[in-house]
């Protein structure tokens, strides 16, 4: 009986986060979704793709980033598909433009790194459906030109900026390659901080 209650609570924390807050999230004057703080010191941009593993691997960081700093730091995705080693990345991008655009972009975003190796047009439709999109503006968006040049623009500056591989954040002037623990990230956000004042 004790196992299966020290079980059930490990379970309620792993689903549920340790602290049981949700994080701040919200949408930029732009359209752009964000977690964390509204009014943000620091902007941290994260380029990754859905299919890859270690954008998935570090999501926990990023979490953790975003309850250790809820008033000062603000993450923002953009997308870099690595559609040479990831065939589904570009079209989990595009599903993930459209769920900005209905205001579920959060929630797509974490349904498609919990299901990385499911990510398959008709995946990808049921996790919209899921999320209470719209579905009739969702099959419009996804193939529309403008959706898919919304990511090819976060490529393009992504690629002007010298992101070379996911994930890769920018702070301030400095980046944060790969999965990298807590402490990477901490690191770049305190010197951004000191240096802005």
């Amino acid at each position: 009986m004790r196992t299966l209650v020290v079980s059930l609570l490990i379970a309620a924390a792993l689903l549920f986060g340790c602290t049981g807050s949700p994080i701040n999230e919200g949408m930029t004057v732009d359209g752009k979704a964000y977690r964390g703080a509204a009014n943000p010191k620091v902007v941290m941009y994260e380029y990754s793709d859905f299919e890859c593993p270690f954008c998935g691997k570090v999501q926990p960081a990023v979490e953790e980033v975003l309850r250790a700093y809820p008033e000062t730091v603000q993450l923002q995705y953009r997308h870099y598909p690595l559609v040479d080693t990831h065939p589904r990345s570009f079209p989990s991008a595009i599903t993930a433009v459209c769920a900005e655009k209905q205001g579920k972009f959060w929630q797509l975003h974490d349904k498609m790194f919990a299901n990385q190796q499911a990510l398959s047009d008709s995946d990808l439709r049921k996790y919209a459906s899921e999320a209470g999109m719209n579905l009739t503006e969702y099959d419009s968006c996804i193939s529309s030109d403008e959706t898919a040049q919304t990511v090819r623009g976060d490529m393009l500056v992504g690629n002007s900026i010298g992101v070379q591989a996911t994930p890769t954040f920018t702070v301030g002037g400095s980046q944060v390659r790969g999965a990298q623990p807590f402490s990477k990230f901490k690191q770049a956000i305190d010197s951004e901080l000191a240096r802005i004042g």
